[in-house]
């Protein structure tokens, strides 16, 4: 074999997660190459679901290793030889994938190192195969996602519009595989070059047929599925691209080159290179620091575009909500604010969410949006945007009900009231076998009673729990057994139950579908349990369209969610401060707690804030959010040397954590049942 020539690296690759940045947002390139001053919000405080999110990824990865039993990992064990300790440099990365992809025989690659010229891939898995008979090698590029898929559809059915355009729901996915297809056809012009995803299968499930290290003995035998996509890669390296900043398309391959090309200018001119196309994009900008995620006073690049396009000065910055924080807002709405110079909440007023002056919505009743009843999106948008205005502070918070609405919905309950919050799972890759990727997995629940004695006084009372965390053992089956002995009542006895968001509705429907867990039930326990489905006889009350229809309160940024709504809701009820500001709260997870607490401020500790001070072992984190519950699962399912100790920990967490979750549905009831009074006083 030819001696290969070494390769000197250039000031900075183009990869394909800058790539990926630069299609949704070309600015971001500034930011990414220079990361030790524009770090992400990501790097500074931790995402439990996000963590959780690329924990499955890896995890599904790692199984699809597994199915290539001898293929080598560049960089490490025996890949490379060495005499120094020192780690690989991208150099060695590539040099050492070229000495193997170059040899005479066929070879499995993981994370191979490939360039040309300024671009740099790192593909999951390269395979050389050597067509003898045509003299022909091939290299496929599998790239392996963690997006579902489906092997009883076909490739255009899914991945194709019925314009043949790229669904935008599979594009990412194939704009990676492509950048990766480019660098390598230039790399290796001599060999075939195939582009393949590698994605968990819903029509497979997994096998007990494994090795004794827990893999598939094949790709057929897994639950995963090798998809080509040539065409679409085709499509794309040929086709067009729009991003942020850009007045018209431009082809995706000439897009790939200059942006390689602009990374290697130094620091100013790179800035300068690049505009600040502010825009819907930047509503879930990762490079948005703010005082609680920025301790270290980092620069954000958000307030860099912001203050480069607005003219808004440094130090007003954090004095200023942007239209970007708008709730709910459309890329259309924002756009058009944009286009008048209207860059903060200071320069908006009623008309611009098509109100009347008064925030009141125009009197047409064949307006879509008009309701004396509820609450429509611009009302929400423009009560958000009032309360910054007026710098109302968390103790002057305003909030208000729609009165009529809220009474006639309130009216149509039943006591007692039962409130009921699901923990679940749907992992990429199944714990259990039997089971498809993404299939749910039930592993606990919390049921709070609300009720009213003869005399009138509330009782609030955590009447069951179920969790279900043993390793190897699939909960559904127990989970559909408790909550029928906690909920069968309601059919018999009476009552309403209520669930935040269709989340509950949906899994309970698709594991009540699933004979291999609802066979386990009597007749009665399935009924009892189909009478809260929506087509049921006792269908499950939803309190997020609720609280989305009926109620605003400051400090919710506009949102319905139980997280964003329970602090300022707190605030802004004597209610929940009498009911709940005495340590009298107590369950079989707490003892003499007072949840109605105030900072040093004046302000209402969150709920979920005091959760997470209430463990004091600094070892371990409290349970505090829904990604953290998930990923306290995984750890229980597949970390087979945790300690009992730990393993007892996660389990009082995720009990604590639940149940904080129904008390707080408690609470927005109490607090909504207390508003109605007191307007109903007034009138």
């Amino acid at each position: 074999m030819a001696h290969l020539k070494r390769v000197e690296a250039p000031l900075r690759y183009l990869t394909k997660s800058l790539v990926k940045k630069a299609l949704s947002c070309p600015r971001k390139l500034v930011y990414a190459t220079n990361h030790n001053t524009y770090p992400q919000k990501y790097d500074l405080v931790a995402d439990p679901m996000r963590q959780h999110l690329s924990t499955e990824g890896e995890r599904f990865g790692d199984y699809c290793k597994g199915l290539f039993p001898l293929g080598i990992e560049i960089g490490k064990g025996n890949s490379f030889e060495r005499h120094r300790n020192a780690p690989m440099s991208e150099v060695d990365l590539i040099d050492e994938t070229k000495r193997l992809l170059m040899g005479e025989e066929p070879i499995v690659l993981f994370e191979g190192a490939v360039h040309h010229g300024l671009l740099f891939a790192r593909p999951d898995v390269l395979v050389k195969t050597i067509d003898t008979d045509n003299n022909q090698t091939e290299l496929k590029i599998i790239e392996v996602k963690s997006k579902s898929w489906d092997s009883r559809h076909t490739v255009e059915s899914k991945m194709l519009t019925l314009k043949n355009s790229i669904r935008s729901t599979f594009l990412p996915y194939v704009q990676d595989v492509a950048f990766q297809t480019l660098v390598l056809r230039r790399a290796f012009p001599d060999f075939r070059i195939s582009s393949w995803l590698m994605m968990p299968d819903r029509a497979k499930k997994l096998k007990d047929t494994l090795d004794k290290e827990g893999m598939a003995q094949s790709i057929d035998d897994s639950v995963a599925s090798l998809v080509n996509v040539d065409d679409l890669v085709d499509k794309v390296l040929t086709g067009k691209v729009s991003y942020p900043g850009t007045k018209k398309s431009q082809n995706f391959t000439k897009a790939v080159s200059n942006w390689s090309e602009i990374i290697n200018k130094e620091r100013s001119e790179l800035e300068s290179t690049f505009s600040s196309p502010i825009g819907s994009q930047c509503i879930s900008c990762e490079y948005r620091l703010n005082d609680a995620n920025n301790k270290g006073k980092a620069l954000s690049g958000f307030d860099a575009c912001w203050r480069e396009a607005t003219g808004i000065k440094q130090e007003d910055m954090g004095e200023n909500k942007f239209v970007a924080d708008i709730y709910s807002s459309t890329k259309r709405t924002l756009a058009k604010l944009l286009n008048e110079n209207k860059y903060t909440f200071a320069d908006l007023t009623a008309k611009d969410f098509g109100l009347n002056e008064d925030g009141a919505p125009p009197g047409d009743k064949k307006n879509k949006a008009y309701s004396e009843d509820t609450i429509n999106n611009s009302q929400r948008q423009w009560s958000q945007v009032k309360s910054v205005q007026q710098q109302r502070t968390s103790s002057e918070s305003s909030h208000y009900i729609m009165k009529k609405g809220l009474e006639s919905e309130m009216d149509k309950w039943q006591y007692p009231l039962h409130l009921i919050d699901f923990e679940t799972v749907s992992p990429a890759l199944p714990y259990f076998s039997g089971m498809s990727p993404y299939d749910v997995v039930c592993f606990q629940f919390s049921h709070h009673i609300l009720d009213r004695d003869h005399g009138g006084t509330v009782n609030v009372r955590h009447e069951s729990e179920f969790i279900h965390t043993t390793p190897g053992e699939c909960s559904n089956g127990p989970f559909l057994k408790a909550l029928s002995n906690a909920l069968g009542c309601v059919v018999s006895d009476g009552g309403t139950v209520f669930r935040w968001s269709s989340h509950e509705t949906t899994v309970l429907k698709t594991i009540l579908s699933s004979p291999k867990f609802s066979d386990s039930l009597s007749q009665q326990e399935v009924e009892s349990l189909s009478a809260l489905l929506p087509e049921g006889s006792h269908p499950m009350v939803d309190l997020c369209d609720v609280a989305r229809d009926y109620f605003y309160v400051d400090g919710s940024g506009g949102s319905s969610s139980i997280k964003r709504l329970l602090r300022p809701t707190m605030n802004a009820s004597a209610e929940l401060k009498s009911f709940y500001g005495t340590p009298t709260y107590n369950s079989n997870n707490f003892q003499n707690l007072q949840w109605y607490q105030l900072d040093e401020f004046g302000n209402v500790i969150d709920p979920y804030d005091i959760l997470s001070r209430l463990d004091t072992d600094k070892d371990r984190s409290a349970i505090a959010v829904g990604g953290a519950a998930a990923a306290a699962y995984h750890t229980l399912q597949t970390n087979s040397d945790m300690s009992e100790q730990d393993r007892s920990y996660i389990h009082s967490s995720l009990l604590r954590y639940c149940e904080l979750d129904t008390l707080s549905m408690a609470m927005f009831v109490q607090a909504w049942q207390a508003f109605a009074a007191l307007e109903k006083a007034k009138s």
